[in-house]
């Protein structure tokens, strides 16, 4: 299912270059109140955490998947995985907590005073912290990432009975996410994926000043390639 929000892919790095100041996140009062409460609705729905990584596992163009075998040590094969898989998998399952402890506690912010630079800064520390971790991003994966989070929020938005429905065709009943909630959601993380690149290119560059260059290597698991994923 296509969605409203999804992005063409960039192809200009410009805006994403660390030396570009981030972008204010321009939320109003009534659009952060409504990423509160459909955030607390999606998470009552489904667990995000878990829906985003099984379709990170699932989408090819992430290498997530190739990743987490490093990682592990194990061996994941070529199948789709679901949720149920997840909580299975005990790297997994970590990666799904750890993000959703991200989001509660970004999303615990957005009615503060300052609340944009406090999100700025833990997605500046999240970033940074991928790149300590050798969790090393391609510009691809940066849009992944943020469409398969997307993609997760709406579909559990999606599972609650209650929503808003639209009539195709004077008969038929689809749900539906208000476009004024998926535009909220799309600025918001659109903000945090930003920062976290932004985060992950500042440490990128320390750590270059302060060590030899590294000799990029094919394979995603040695600890000499410049991108893992």
């Amino acid at each position: 299912m296509d969605l409203p929000f999804r992005e063409a892919r960039q192809t200009s790095p410009s805006p994403d270059s660390p030396s570009v100041g981030p972008r204010s996140i321009n939320l109003s009062i009534a659009e952060r109140q409504v990423i509160c409460a459909s955030w607390e609705k999606a998470s009552t729905q489904s667990d995000i955490g878990c829906e985003l990584v099984a379709r990170l596992l699932n989408d090819n163009r992430t290498r997530f998947r190739a990743l987490l075998e490093c990682k592990s040590g194990s061996f994941l094969g070529s199948g789709n995985y679901t949720t149920e898989d997840v909580n299975g998998m005990s790297r997994a399952r970590s990666v799904a907590d750890g993000v959703n402890c991200f989001f509660n506690k970004v999303i615990s912010k957005l009615m503060d005073h300052n609340y944009i630079e406090e999100i700025q800064d833990l997605s500046l520390q999240l970033g940074a912290m991928h790149f300590r971790m050798k969790v090393w991003f391609q510009a691809e994966n940066w849009l992944c990432v943020k469409n398969c989070l997307l993609d997760s929020v709406v579909s559990a938005l999606l599972k609650d009975t209650k929503g808003t429905y639209l009539i195709c065709g004077g008969i038929k009943k689809v749900q539906t996410v208000e476009k004024h909630i998926t535009h909220a959601w799309f600025k918001f993380v659109q903000f945090i994926i930003q920062n976290m690149k932004k985060g992950f290119l500042s440490e990128a560059l320390n750590s270059d000043s302060h060590n030899q260059p590294k000799t990029e290597c094919a394979s995603p698991c040695s600890s000499s390639s410049n991108h893992s994923i």
